[in-house]
């Protein structure tokens, strides 16, 4: 695109260029309807930013955040012209009330991904690579790279959005049971027939649960997930000492009820012959309670490393 001087409020210039040379890396806005196709060109740090009100233990109280925009005045307006393929560019504002950037990793545009580092961010976000070294690998890459966290982050939101089609959480969660050939067990509720409980376990490890099914190592996760739910972990011990994943199983309470439901699913996989001997847990009391109830021949043992933490923890206070 030619360059061109800043005009005066109202002044006018005409480009012999098509509608892709004027997309330049400023905010734009493009006005679709049966008239004249129209284009805006702004700042980025035009416009003022809006505080959004969250509520906390029912008090409403706004973010305290910062912002780039500062009401910059800078604005253009395109117009393409009814004779052929130009349009005509009107200059509203030429003025910026800020200085100009020094650098450019501030700049939303700058820091977009390329068609080649999206596809890279999606496969490495799929290998479970966390989005630091996703980033630190991007940068190698190219030099000149300025993306930050934030832009990572972006990325792999619209991927998860693009991946679920519109469908909530826990029906994204079903269909990518399905598709990976895992067996799953769920109750809802009986009033609003939302899953509360959810047990799934994948086909290749009933095999090995049922070849080596002595010991069994459970525990259960706390507020490691979005929605704060217990998540139980049941692992298999091989005669080589080797260890495997069972099944797991998602709660909305860490009731004893919860994980009596649980080991049911697990007992129906198993052979009534090919019961747990040996099942380590550490010091909860519903788990223990629901163990002597499913597995009444099964010796509960406490985890020893669960006991030392616990241990230096309370010495500690």
């Amino acid at each position: 695109m030619e360059r061109h001087r800043r005009g005066r409020s109202g002044s006018k210039s005409i480009f012999n260029h098509s509608h892709e040379d004027l997309v330049q890396p400023v905010n734009h806005e493009v006005n679709v309807s049966r008239r004249k196709p129209r284009i805006r060109f702004a700042c980025e740090r035009s416009g003022t930013y809006k505080h959004k009100i969250s509520e906390c233990q029912g008090k409403k109280r706004s973010r305290a955040t910062g912002t780039k925009k500062c009401n910059c005045p800078f604005l253009l307006k395109g117009k393409k012209l009814a004779s052929d393929d130009n349009w005509e560019l009107k200059v509203i504002n030429g003025q910026h009330n800020h200085p100009a950037a020094q650098h450019l990793e501030g700049h939303s545009f700058a820091r977009r991904l390329t068609k080649e580092e999206v596809n890279m961010l999606i496969d490495m976000s799929k290998s479970e690579v966390k989005p630091k070294n996703i980033l630190h690998t991007l940068q190698n890459r190219d030099i000149h790279n300025v993306s930050t966290m934030k832009t990572i982050y972006n990325a792999r939101y619209k991927y998860k959005v693009v991946e679920q089609a519109g469908r909530s959480q826990i029906q994204h969660l079903m269909s990518k049971l399905n598709e990976h050939n895992y067996i799953e067990w769920h109750r809802s509720h009986e009033d609003t027939d939302c899953i509360t409980d959810l047990f799934w376990v994948h086909r290749s490890t009933i095999e090995l649960l049922r070849a080596f099914p002595c010991v069994l190592i459970m525990d259960c996760t706390y507020k490691t997930n979005k929605y704060r739910y217990p998540l139980l972990e049941i692992v298999g011990v091989t005669s080589t000492n080797l260890t495997f994943c069972v099944g797991f199983a998602l709660f909305q309470f860490e009731r004893e009820d919860n994980y009596v439901w649980a080991l049911e699913k697990l007992k129906t996989i198993m052979e009534d012959k090919m019961l747990p001997s040996v099942i380590v847990t550490d010091r909860e009391l519903a788990l223990k309670n629901a163990i002597r109830k499913i597995f009444p021949t099964a010796i509960n043992l406490l985890c020893r490393w669960q006991s030392i933490k616990q241990s230096i923890f309370f010495f500690k206070v």
